[in-house]
């Protein structure tokens, strides 16, 4: 994975780790939009869709618990 892309990536965990820190639902629902599009957005390397789908199975656990935490 390229330094831009691995940048690419690191960027989009800490936008969904600040959002959900701050409980921020207009946040994290344009956070999780960014990730999804990222990750199944065609023509990427393969290590860089590897590591966007790895965050998107992070987001997926991290979301219910959030939810739970919220109420």
């Amino acid at each position: 994975m390229s330094p831009a892309e691995a940048l690419r990536v690191q960027r989009l965990h800490d936008r969904l780790l600040t959002a959900l820190q701050a409980n921020d639902r207009t946040a994290l629902r344009s956070t999780r939009q960014a990730v999804l599009h990222a990750a199944f957005k065609p023509a990427q390397s393969p290590a860089l869709r590897t590591a966007l789908h790895a965050l998107v199975w992070r987001m997926a656990a991290l979301l219910p618990a959030a939810r739970r935490r919220g109420r």
